[in-house]
This record gives structure tokens, sequence and C-alpha cells, in this order.
């Protein structure tokens, strides 16, 4: 079920009379997810501004306790106000909360508060009854591609959607309404354009004959059609399951991917190994013996000089023995030996691992396996996950790399300087191309590199990853902190500058307020009391 047009109308009936009047106290703002509370209103109005999963509507949910709320200056800046009316621009995802604030006088202040839930444009902006932008939940500063949303500027909503009621074109309708449209044998614009002006819409339970479950507007042909009698509960309940399924679907193509990577580096190194097992080590020693044998032919004779001998083995068979300046034969003898040692520890070492990885390998290819033609569980997959990720995990020495170093939960790791010099060799020396790199704009801090390489990295790695730009930096205490990123090849060295002084583009912004939860879940907050020395500091 899309959160569509349609949708927002029929719910928009019922906020007419529920919405004025709400005197929001307090928002609550996490992980995309916003609720506002007042005071004796059992329900919260949640909007959700996740691209994909964008929606308005009330919830019964607990409301995460007050240690979770989010410090972002937009709703501090924001609360409290009082919703007097609202309105739905026709065909559009996006609401208009007429509100009133008090300035510092006390004296109530009109505004407008706009809810843009129009598919990846989603936004939360406060404007003046003129439309010039005071503050957003996601500013957009002049000069970048696309809209400016910007204290201070006009206020410019995302692109209008054409009225299919007035252009009678089916493809100004939504989606589900152009299947109603293609579909339906009763379908007429007549008795679409009067639901819509009337507003003359219920939302229904909808079953499709494979038993799936949808949530829409209008009864759907071949589908069994239940009216809902509370649509905020049954949207509370679609989407918190389709959040589970995605998260389901995001952890399984993870899995495979971590699994498909382990298979090749299994199947490789096995290769190699079995490649070390079939070098014979006696023919080392069987050049060894023969330099001691025909070392004497080496004496008196300027270097360098190969010789022809016949092999101890098969006199019938000559090998050619070659020395260079600084070579003696017994040294030679004495180096092939010791070779020879040396690959028949390795055989016997490689006698053992062999079987492991083999065993090993076998595993992973089950679990392939399972991933592809089984229906498995949330559980399942985040101890695979965890197990996945441990196989692959390769401890590096604090001399080696000498960097902060974190990881993400889909197992990537972020690596964060310690120094201007670090700074430097992390972004120059260990980085590679297409890694991710982050910096806080226009403000002193370490640089991090997130190592995805060429993949594509989720929003919650990319945040990780932001977090600790922030934290590492003198912005550590502020919110909405603007963090640039990019793929490291888009970074170069500022001309004459000093080191970690950089240039870079085809940069990309997030805003960061630090979490405390995200950043204890990363190791950093910990770290960084433990480097004061004072556990009670921060």
């Amino acid at each position: 079920m899309p959160f569509d047009a349609l949708m927002l109308r029929a719910l928009e009936q019922r906020w007419a009379t529920e919405l004025p009047g709400m005197y929001v106290e307090h928002i609550v703002s996490r992980n995309g997810l916003i609720w506002f509370k007042a005071k004796n209103r059992p329900r919260a109005l949640l909007i959700v501004l996740a691209p994909g999963l964008s929606r308005m509507h009330w919830t019964r949910h607990p409301v995460p306790k007050e240690g979770d709320r989010n410090n972002n200056q937009f709703f501090q800046r924001l609360t409290p106000f009082m919703i007097t009316t609202l309105a739905v621009p026709p065909f559009e995802r996006i609401v208009h909360l007429e509100i009133l604030r008090h300035n510092d006088f006390e004296e109530p202040k009109p505004g407008r508060l706009i809810v843009e839930m129009a598919g990846h444009l989603t936004n939360l902006v406060l404007v003046t009854p003129d439309f010039t932008v005071v503050d957003a939940f996601r500013k957009i500063p002049p000069g970048r591609p696309g809209r400016t949303i910007w204290p201070g500027q006009p206020y410019v909503s995302p692109p209008t959607v054409a009225n299919p009621c007035n252009t009678h074109d089916p493809n100004h309708l939504t989606p589900f309404a152009k299947r109603l449209y293609s579909e339906s044998e009763h379908w007429s614009w007549e008795s679409f354009c009067s639901d819509w002006n009337q507003a003359n819409y219920h939302i229904y339970h909808l079953t499709s004959p494979q038993g799936e479950a949808d949530l829409w507007v209008y009864p759907l042909e071949g589908y069994q059609s239940v009216a809902v009698t509370d649509p905020d509960a049954a949207l509370d309940e679609y989407f918190r399951s389709r959040e589970q399924a995605m998260a389901i679907e995001a952890q399984r193509k993870q899995l495979a991917r971590l699994l498909e990577k382990r298979r090749q580096h299994l199947e490789q190194k096995i290769t190699d190994y079995q490649s070390q097992m079939a070098a014979d080590p006696n023919q080392l020693r069987h050049l060894g013996d023969l330099w001691l044998t025909y070392q004497y032919l080496f004496q008196n004779r300027s270097l360098p000089c190969s010789v022809e001998v016949p092999s101890l083995e098969n006199p019938a068979t000559m090998v050619v023995l070659t020395a260079h300046p600084g070579d003696t034969p017994v040294a030679l003898a004495q180096a092939y030996y010791r070779e020879a040692r040396k690959q028949q520890a390795r055989k016997t070492s490689l006698a053992q691992i062999l079987p492991q990885l083999a065993q090993e390998l076998a595993e992973v290819s089950k679990n392939q396996a399972i991933l592809a033609d089984t229906v498995v569980g949330q559980a399942w997959l985040a101890h695979q996950l965890q197990i996945t990720q441990k196989m692959g995990a390769k401890p590096v020495a604090e001399e080696v790399l000498p960097y902060r170093r974190f990881q993400t939960q889909s197992g990537y790791p972020i690596l964060v300087g310690r120094s201007q010099q670090e700074n430097a060799d992390l972004t120059f020396r260990r980085a590679r191309p297409d890694d991710m790199w982050f910096h806080v704009k226009q403000s002193p801090g370490s640089h991090v590199i997130l190592g995805c390489g060429k993949s594509h990295p989720n929003l919650d790695d990319l945040l990780d990853a932001a977090e600790l730009a922030v934290f590492y930096s003198q912005a550590s205490q502020s919110s909405m902190v603007p963090v640039d990123y990019t793929r490291r090849k888009f970074v170069r060295k500022r001309p004459h500058g000093d080191a970690g002084q950089v240039l870079y583009r085809q940069e990309k912004t997030l805003y960061i307020t630090p979490d405390p939860n995200r950043l204890r879940r990363l190791g950093a907050v910990k770290e960084k009391l433990a480097a004061r020395g004072n556990p009670g500091s921060r």
C-alpha cells in the first residue's frame, strides 16, 4: 500500500475535527520517526520521514522515553505550539498545519508547519505566513542541487502533481488508482472525482487470493475487502509489519553478500593452499645436495658463472647451477635446505588447515542454499550475520594501523584519524579510491573513512561514520552539524596546505545531532571518556 494522495485524503477528513486545538507540548525524534505529543491525549501524532515509509497518522504505540529524545534545535525552537487548522493541496502528499507559537513576550505568533511526504523529498518545514522559511528538519543550503530550504529564503514546495479530475489523464492517477482504472469494470471519472471532491473515502483491509494483506481507500478486483473501523490502528499495524519485513530483507541481502564474499575468499584460499601442498621440498634438498657435491667446480672461477652438472637421482638428467657475485656453494646449499624445511613445515600446517577451510566452505554453501530456498526468521539472520562477520574479521595490530577503529552494524570498518598527519595518511595512503570519506563542514576535526569499497552502504552505515566525524571534531557539542561525504577518489591535497588539509568535490551532506545511543553502540563515548581519565565528565 502506498501512502498516496487518496489515503491522505481519507485521513484528512478525520484530522479536520481532531487536529485543530491540539497543543503540542514536546516532540520526540528518533531514526526518522517524529512523535507530536499533546497533554491529555492518549495517542501521539506520528510523522515518518523515511523514504518509502513516509506517512502521518495517530499512534497508540509507546513514545520513546525521555532519555531517548533527540536534542534537535529545530524541535526545541518549534515547541510548544497549537494547531489551529490544516489543509492538504489537491493530490499532493503534503500537509499544511496552521499553528500558533508564543514569542519571547508570550504573544501568539502565527506560522505554518509544512509536512512533506513526497517520496524522497521528505521534510518538516516551519515558515512564516508569507512563506519565508524559519527553520526545517532537513536544511538544504543555497547552491545545492534542487530546491533550497534555508532560513530566511522563500519556501519552494516540491514539484506540483497534476489533478487528474481536471486533466482526465489516467497517467496522473496514483499507482493504485491506475490499477483500479485498468481492472475495474465499474470505474468512472464521475464517481472517482465525486468521491475526491466530497472526501468520500473509506479505508479497507484488502486480502489477495494468495493471502497477502494490504490497505487502501477502494476495494480492488480479486481482493477480499473489509472496511476498517480504526484507520490509525490499521496503519500502525500495517507499517510495523512492513518495516519488519524490510529490515528482514535488508539483513537477508547483507548476509547473502557476506556469504558470497566469504565463499569466494575460501575457494581462492583453498586453491592457493592446494598449489602449495603440491610443491616438493625434496627438489630443494636435491639442489642443496648438488651445490655441496659440485662446489669444487666453482673454485677459482670468476662470478657470475653457470655450470651444467648431472642430477644425483638420474645422471642422464642435467641441471644448471648458477652462482652470482657474493654467492658461495655452501651458503646456497644452506639456503635451499632452509627453504626445504620451511616448505615441509608449511605442508604439515596446511594439511591441518585445509580440512578446516573445506568444512567452513561447506557450511557457507549450506547457509547460501538455506537463504535461497527457505523462508528464514530474523533471529536466524542476525545470528548468521554475527557468525559470518566474525569469520572475515582480521585483527589489526595497533602499530600497523594506528587509527581509531570502529565497525558499523553492517560490518563495514570505520577508521578515524587522531592528528593532522594521521588524517593525511588515512586519506591518501590507507583509504581505497572508492571508500567513503567524511569530514565536518568548515570545522576542524578528524578525517573519517568508511571502508565500503565499491559497495553502496545503507543510511545507518553513513550515519555511523558521520556521527563519528562530528564526535571527533570541535563541533561535537553542537546540533544539526553539516557533515560532507564523498568517495575518497574525489578528495585531493590542498596545494601548499598543511598535512590533512584537502579539497573535495561531488560531496553530499548529512546533518547530524550527536546521538549518545549510537556513539555508545559504536564504542566512541567509552573510548573518549577513558582517554580523558574522568568517567563522569561527559
